[in-house]
Order: structure tokens, then sequence, then C-alpha cells
């Protein structure tokens, strides 16, 4: 797994919220779902073996918990 597709989820969804637009902004909360499910069952099974997938393993969680507090953020009463 790389952490382009979270990045981006991350991206999508945070330019959604500025744009306004309701479908966006749904869209872009569905695929950022969608990629936080993804990225969690990943880091449960990923088992870094030497260092260069260990730095990955740990770009991919620190991608991770970003999105996650993107999400969360939305979530937050206004």
């Amino acid at each position: 797994m790389k952490s382009r597709g979270i990045v981006n989820a991350t991206r999508r969804l945070v330019g959604a919220r500025k744009l306004g637009s309701a479908t966006l902004l749904g869209k872009a909360e569905e695929e950022a779902r969608h990629a936080l499910t993804q990225a969690r069952a990943w880091i449960g099974r990923a088992n870094p073996i030497d260092e260069e997938a260990q730095q990955n393993f740990q770009t991919i969680v620190a991608a991770t918990k970003d999105l996650e507090r993107v999400l969360l953020e939305g979530a937050a009463p206004a």
C-alpha cells in the first residue's frame, strides 16, 4: 500500500469543505471513510520486515492519522 491514496482523500475532503458543495463533500467524505477503512485493515495486516518497509509503514500510519483527524473535524458541531 502507498500513502498517496490516503493523502489524496484527505486533500479532497479539505477542498470539498472549502468549496462548500454538499455533493462534493458527500463524495469526499465517502471516499475518505473508504480510504480510512482500507488503511486500517492494511495496518493491521502489515508486517514491515526491513527499514524501507518500516518507513513506508510509518508514512501510512501518519497519513491515516491525519485523515482520521480531518474526518473528525468535520463531525464536530459547528
